[in-house]
């Protein structure tokens, strides 16, 4: 129903939106020294889940106004080690996601969303969850679907959902 919900083909449960983003980094494949871009306004898992990997995030500003990742850091900061993006959408507010898409379509890097805080937001009347290569969610008590606990990794990249679902 979830998926449905956010126009994903694939969806796979979890315990957490941080175990959602170790497995989206997992299966694509983030080794150590890698680069993974993220804003600086987020919750520490973000920045954890990358130093899972012995790779190293990338602190970069946000808007102001929206708290969301500004993409011209992002295109600042882009090296040839960067592997992924993961923008944080705050409060409800989706990051620029059809600016971000491109730059990582340009430099041939992941986007992973951090969308703890985003169901059932719309972006430019998409929903969060059908935007990039895998959106994580939370389900935690002070979320806004809250079940005291869970997470979910969406996705419309079937061989990245049966290996999250491994």
């Amino acid at each position: 129903a979830f998926k449905k919900k956010v126009h994903a083909k694939y969806a796979v449960s979890v315990n957490s939106c941080t175990a959602a983003l170790h497995l989206a980094l997992k299966v694509l494949d983030i080794r150590e020294n890698d680069e993974i871009i993220i804003p600086s306004m987020t919750f520490a898992a973000t920045g954890e889940v990358v130093r899972y990997f012995n790779a190293k995030p990338v602190i970069v500003d946000v808007d102001r106004g929206t708290h969301n990742i500004l993409t011209d850091e992002i295109e600042k900061n882009i090296t040839s080690k960067t592997r992924a993006i993961i923008p944080v959408h705050f409060g409800g507010h989706p990051a620029e996601m059809d600016e971000i898409n491109g730059i990582a379509e340009t430099h041939n890097v992941k986007v992973v969303e951090d969308a703890a805080h985003c169901f059932p937001s719309l972006y430019r009347g998409r929903p969060v969850g059908s935007l990039s290569d895998i959106t994580a969610f939370s389900f935690y008590a002070t979320k806004t679907i809250a079940m005291g606990e869970g997470g979910l990794a969406a996705t419309d990249i079937e061989e990245l959902a049966e290996r999250m679902s491994l």
